[in-house]
């Protein structure tokens, strides 16, 4: 496994050279991408590196006879799965590239994708399969909408569906576990632009770290696995200084960190310190870890440093008022932000006038195997509905695809998300591809629901605004969000 991480940190490295920029997707904050685009081109002459990396399907020869393959995103996506000519932007043209490999390796004709809000989205899926309409092959509607139409029973189990190999390094870690009683209607893979886009991660300020005597190579913790939630409180208490003199904490002064408390990010961090909302047992049993230590220990440390560390900057905006107005200025040390947000042209990160360095979200302490992230609420996710005639196309596709996006389309966006002003920075390369491989999306997660009514995320806010008062709030709330999950579980396991 050493050996093949190695390989693949290579071929992202190479790739990487392709940079520029580009524009990308929206947030659980819903708001909208800018309409424009900046091609991402270059005239340098490249050719294949000297090693092959590639990591292959295991889908046989097949021939579809030139059948149409017809998919269907959410409209705030600038990439999806059709891309129609080549035009100097590198995403496109890598998308273009696949699909036409694709298109010829298996007989098929690629549609121009269908581009519709989210919830017109879910509509249109119950109409054609209400009406028993076969229309979309493949759907990528939003994440939590998509879980939310699944206990209507619109969509296919993915465990029907041939040639999908849940163990491929392309499909999400642990996206088994929102399996439920052996029903799989939602996964994510690499195919999914959507699903990159919106990975929760950490930015900090390299240039302004350099300030500070005593602040570490981050890179060399996060390595020796001392990247922690108590490490970040620290490093970011006594930051906030006063540049313009004025005595006011205003958007003009530099803070350690800056965030929000918006329910999203708030349970990335959750997961990132390794705890979780709620699991199954093997009985369908609901275990809610709410209650536990960790996660309470967790949502406090986390509480403390959005409201009482006293560097840090708190707005409810964080998308509009920190993410894109202060972080690419220069005035923030460490923000959680998405891996859109270091291509798209209104945050204009590429021309910041200093240099940033990608991180995982912090660890609860260094006793922690790992470092997890989710993905934001607002992300696609594949389903398939129930109407469709032809699976072992869908499934042929699907493989194939994620493992060519896999190969060749998610290391050049890679690259040029962390490329500033013409270089770029190869441990944060490295970071970025270990931090998409540490994504996870369980059951708690996946069917929390999309209004403060039903599962944990969304209630998160109110749990963790007063760091005194986390545990009573869990308390008051836990006897709904349980029910909410049983009905979730009573719909999979009478579902034929």
């Amino acid at each position: 496994m050493k050996k093949l991480k190695t390989q693949i940190i290579a071929r992202i490295l190479f790739l990487a050279m392709l940079a520029g920029t580009v524009t990308a997707a929206t947030s659980c904050g819903d708001e909208k991408q800018p309409e424009d685009t900046n091609p991402i081109s270059t005239g340098d002459d490249t050719s294949a590196a000297d090693e092959d990396t590639t990591l292959t399907d295991n889908v046989p020869k097949l021939d579809f006879g030139g059948a149409e393959f017809r998919t269907i995103d959410q409209q705030s996506m600038i990439y999806v799965l059709y891309a129609d000519e080549l035009n100097g932007d590198l995403v496109n043209d890598a998308i273009y590239e696949r699909n036409k490999k694709i298109e010829e390796r298996f007989n098929i004709t690629f549609a121009e994708t269908q581009k519709y809000n989210e919830t017109e989205i879910g509509n249109m899926v119950t109409r054609a399969v209400m009406s028993d309409s076969d229309e979309f092959d493949l759907v990528f509607g939003q994440m939590y909408n998509s879980a939310s139409n699944a206990v209507n029973g619109i969509y296919t189990n993915w465990y029907d569906v041939p040639y999908v190999d849940f163990d491929k390094p392309w499909y999400v870690k642990a996206i088994e576990e929102s399996s439920i009683d052996g029903k799989l209607y939602m996964v994510e893979s690499d195919l999914s632009m959507g699903y990159f886009e919106q990975t929760w991660m950490m930015l900090y300020n390299k240039t302004k770290a350099e300030d500070y005597p005593d602040f570490p190579n981050l890179y060399d913790v996060v390595d020796e696995g001392k990247w922690t939630l108590d490490l970040l409180n620290s490093l970011s208490a006594d930051m906030y200084t006063d540049l313009d003199g004025n005595s006011t904490r205003d958007d003009t002064d530099f803070y350690g960190f800056a965030g929000t408390p918006g329910e999203c990010m708030i349970a990335a961090m959750v997961y990132g310190a390794g705890a979780r909302l709620v699991e199954l047992d093997k009985d369908l049993n609901i275990v809610d870890h709410m209650k536990d230590e960790r996660t309470i220990d967790t949502l406090t440390k986390i509480s403390k440093l959005i409201y009482e560390n006293n560097g840090t900057i708190t707005k409810e905006n964080a998308l509009g008022a920190t993410r894109r107005e202060l972080f690419p200025k220069g005035n923030i040390m460490f923000e959680v932000m998405q891996a859109n947000d270091l291509i798209r042209s209104d945050f204009n990160m590429r021309n910041a006038d200093f240099e940033f360095g990608v991180l995982p979200l912090p660890k609860y302490d260094e006793a922690q195997d790992e470092y997890y992230t989710v993905v934001d609420g607002g992300a696609s996710i594949m389903t398939i509905p129930k109407t469709v005639q032809n699976l072992e196309m869908v499934g042929a596709i699907v493989e194939a695809m994620s493992a060519a996006s896999y190969n060749d389309v998610l290391p050049v966006y890679s690259g040029i998300a962390v490329a500033q002003k013409g270089t770029r920075d190869d441990e944060s390369i490295r970071m970025l591809r270990q931090i998409l491989d540490s994504r996870i999306l369980d059951f708690g997660y996946l069917y929390s629901g999309v209004d403060a009514n039903k599962g944990w995320v969304i209630r998160l806010k109110g749990i963790i605004a007063k760091s005194d008062t986390i545990t009573s709030k869990i308390e008051s709330a836990k006897d709904a969000a349980e029910a909410y999950y049983e009905s979730v579980i009573e719909f999979m396991t009478t579902e034929e």
